[in-house]
């Protein structure tokens, strides 16, 4: 069996406690008779949502069950298990429901101002709500469970691979040299961040961000690149 970290890791606590301070303290005690049954399309979808992460900050992820969920955004469990069989199908599109879309990345035809608009929205992701959802769950489970997985495949792989496609163009434009287009080297900026994160908590500050571009990210990519 899978070991499991416990909640009150400092991680998953600093998480929590930045959660809480975000969307205040979640009622348990909504009944069916306070529902809406009116709610439809995007208007449930959104408080079901919003009340998966209210639920995660009240119980984390192992305490999250359909039925808080159903409770908390005043609907039926019903309605829930005809869109996602499982807690943890739910929880993930809530994630990537709240996380800043995944676009295309930017094209400015500047390395730095384009890695720059990626990382403050990673940055503003991080300090959301649903970035300390994420930071819970890494501090709550154990790094092999198979959820963590899926979280890290499904929410936050995508992302990251925003860096890569943005130093692939670099690269294309003459601006540094393919051998710096790694995925280790994309990783770099997003591992500084989440280090951050999870050493010290939310917020993580737009200084910073300035300071990983300046200090590692900018002086990697021209050490191998053409001067």
């Amino acid at each position: 069996m899978t070991a499991r970290r416990t909640p009150d890791d400092s991680s998953a606590a600093r998480a929590i406690s930045a959660l809480r301070a975000t969307l205040g303290e979640p009622s348990d005690n909504s009944t069916p008779e306070r529902r809406s049954s009116r709610r439809r399309g995007d208007r449930l979808k959104d408080a079901i949502f919003s009340a998966v992460l209210a639920q995660m900050t009240a119980h984390g992820f192992s305490g999250l069950t359909m039925e808080g969920v159903a409770n908390c955004a005043r609907t039926g469990k019903a309605a829930l298990y005809r869109r996602w069989s499982c807690k943890e199908d739910l929880v993930v599109e809530a994630l990537n429901h709240v996380l800043p879309p995944v676009d295309s990345p930017p094209d400015s035809g500047d390395l730095r101002t384009d890695l720059a608009a990626v990382l403050r929205v990673m940055r503003e992701s991080v300090n959301s709500p649903a970035g300390c959802a994420v930071l819970a769950i890494m501090g709550e489970l154990d790094r092999d469970h198979a959820f963590l997985k899926t979280v890290k495949e499904r929410v936050l792989a995508p992302r990251k691979n925003t860096i890569l496609q943005v130093l692939q163009r670099a690269a294309e434009r003459g601006d540094i040299s393919p051998s710096v287009v790694t995925p280790l080297v994309a990783e770099t900026a997003p591992a500084l961040v989440m280090a951050k994160l999870i050493g010290e908590g939310p917020p993580v500050s737009a200084r910073y961000v300035d300071q990983i571009l300046d200090d590692v990210m900018m002086p990697l990519l021209r050490a191998g690149s053409p001067r």
